[in-house]
């Protein structure tokens, strides 16, 4: 019996290619390709949600796009996603707090995302996408950027008072609020962290997706 051809509806995606939806972060500020100038002493940190305070996340000082509806984050934990350099793999951050975590890596390493003690001892790319999840250790099969978040909150008592230490010694503006309570990182990525079509701009910019999916491993696709 001869097989029949199946019509395309008009408008309709061609076969293997993907239904398109609504663009979930339309109304959200758009990811920043290039990390801002930070407070003056603040650290550099992995990702959303880790950044020790007022205007040290990546849009910096200057805030969020002038294009943007959101404000400048004002408050330890509230900031859009990474200051560290961005970079693509195990052992590549440049220093303390900046590897993120997911493929490569020992147990201890994975669970502990963005807590690393020095330069070269990260475990994989920044920033963490939020479809990253751990491949070995204690947070085996769960989500990288909710650990992250967690170990931040852990350790924030002890960064806070480091922070205060340098304040009063002149090393950090003293007007720089160091609250004893972090702030919620923005609403629409609470509970995941930066999502892989916030990061890329719903597939537009994919180059902006450091951890190249981190081999299909993290859920995040490719980088081009």
């Amino acid at each position: 019996m001869p097989v029949r051809a199946v019509s395309k509806l008009p408008g309709a995606p061609a076969p293997g290619v993907p239904v398109p939806t609504p663009y979930p972060y339309a109304d959200e500020t758009p990811f920043p390709t290039t990390p801002g100038v930070v407070p003056r002493g603040m650290p550099a940190h992995a990702c959303m949600g880790l950044n020790s305070c007022k205007a040290s996340d990546r849009y910096g000082v200057s805030g969020a796009l002038p294009q943007a509806p959101a404000t400048p984050n004002a408050c330890a934990g509230q900031g859009y996603c990474s200051t560290a350099t961005d970079h693509t793999c195990h052992v590549q951050n440049s220093c303390r707090d900046q590897g993120g975590c997911g493929l490569y890596g020992t147990g201890e390493e994975m669970d502990r995302p963005g807590d690393n003690a020095c330069r070269s001892q990260g475990s994989c790319a920044t920033p963490i996408n939020a479809e990253r999840f751990s491949t070995n250790g204690p947070n085996q099969r769960q989500s990288v950027w909710l650990r992250a978040r967690a170990v931040f909150e852990e350790k924030w008592p002890a960064m806070r008072k480091e922070l205060l230490d340098k304040q009063a010694r002149g090393e950090l503006d003293v007007n720089q609020p160091l609250p004893e309570t972090l702030g919620p990182p923005p609403p629409a990525f609470a509970g995941t962290g930066p999502t892989y079509l916030w990061i890329s701009a719903d597939n537009v910019s994919r180059n902006n997706m450091t951890a190249c999916g981190s081999s299909g491993m993290s859920g995040a696709g490719g980088c081009s």
